[in-house]
């Protein structure tokens, strides 16, 4: 076949796939902080210099652009881009009985959602289905298997994340209805999922809170005063942030009608910052806030998610015993320490969390700080 294509025009293809490669290391930039995404980036990299490397060559030859990778990242960041609270790509997710763990293209929605990324055609898709495979290869029908397997040891939330796969072409109706019954919601580029945090958050009916949240609850800059320049820019970044996006409403929103608990050392921590930190004001925000606000015993031993776990910078003793405290207690913990979170993921644990921006006390930082008229 290579025969039928002039090289020039094989060069021509082949750029506009180094073109297509540099534009997705572009788009991806803004998901850097994203765990997976340098990853991806360097892979995609990766495809590009070899391209790069058979033009020079002169090797370059019709499968080397027809079987580049470069088809599935695009799939794969068009499909990121539909996506709500995406966590991590390309995570790997250790599965019993099974030497090599398993790969999530994304893991979204907080953990309550993977998604597997397909951009093979729908004929090979139906051929191995139905057994017409090389030898050793697993079929969609398998790997579908394997997902659902995989999810029902990976709870989050209490419960499996929901699974699915997003196909680049249209396939066959039969391997859909084969792969619903497993288990598999199917999707495509024109069809995300309506499911969000805090949609399943409602559904929960305790919610265990950080130290994170009880500051930012009652931090003057949550409590109508956010029009400040501080000396500190990191107070003005948050007070620029609660400007744009409010986060009282959002909190108030999530308590209605929950029971509210926190544990010992989340509240004795809380207690010795305001005691340090916090204003008039603050100080009566918080007696009222611990009013509605259970203190409960910390946890006598870490539930068996999070007993593996590895200690480092971002996951501490005190962080522990808090979102342990909430598995424990059944309760969704909700806080803005983003860093513990992506530490356990990276470490294939997913804590049942509904996260949200920082919010430091205020109230004491006024006097040195400029009003915004």
């Amino acid at each position: 076949m290579d025969n039928e294509i002039s090289f020039e025009e094989l060069v021509n293809r082949a750029d506009e796939k180094i073109k297509l490669g540099h534009e997705l290391i572009e788009e991806l930039e803004e998901y850097v902080q994203i765990g997976g995404v340098q990853k991806i980036q360097r892979k995609i990299s990766q495809e590009v210099k070899f391209l790069k490397k058979v033009i020079k060559n002169a090797t370059l030859k019709l499968n080397h652009v027809q079987c580049s990778n470069l088809t599935h990242y695009a799939f794969l960041v068009q499909i990121v881009k539909l996506q709500r609270e995406v966590v991590h790509v390309d995570c790997g997710f250790p599965i019993e009985g099974r030497n090599n763990p398993l790969r999530v293209d994304i893991v979204c929605e907080n953990g309550l959602k993977w998604i597997k990324a397909i951009a093979r055609n729908s004929k090979s898709l139906t051929d191995a289905a139905k057994g017409a495979a090389s030898y050793g290869a697993r079929s969609i029908l398998d790997q579908a298997q394997e997902f659902v397997e995989a999810s029902a040891q990976h709870l989050c939330m209490f419960k499996p994340p929901k699974v699915v796969f997003y196909f680049s072409q249209t396939i066959d109706n039969a391997l859909i209805e084969e792969l619903q019954e497993i288990g598999i919601e199917i999707a495509s580029v024109a069809e995300p999922s309506d499911c969000d945090q805090s949609a399943d958050i409602l559904n929960v009916s305790t919610l265990n809170i950080d130290i994170t949240t009880l500051l930012a609850y009652i931090s003057n800059v949550c409590n109508g005063s956010c029009n400040w320049i501080f000396r500190e820019s990191i107070l003005t970044e948050q007070a620029e942030k609660e400007r744009q996006a409010p986060l009282k409403p959002i909190l108030d929103s999530l308590f209605e009608g929950k029971r509210l608990i926190c544990c010992q050392t989340a509240y004795n921590s809380f207690e010795e910052i305001i005691s340090l930190l916090a204003g008039p004001q603050e100080h009566r925000r918080a007696t009222e806030l611990m009013a509605r606000v259970e203190v409960l015993p910390d946890v006598a031993t870490v539930p068996d998610e999070l007993a593996v776990i590895k200690f480092s910078g971002k996951i501490n003793q005190r962080s522990l015993k808090i979102f342990a405290f909430g598995m424990q207690m059944k309760a969704v913990t909700v806080t803005s320490n983003k860093a513990f979170i992506r530490s356990a993921k990276m470490q294939g644990i997913n804590v049942p969390v509904f996260t949200h921006q920082a919010r430091a006390l205020t109230e004491a930082k006024e006097a040195s700080g400029t009003p915004i008229q």
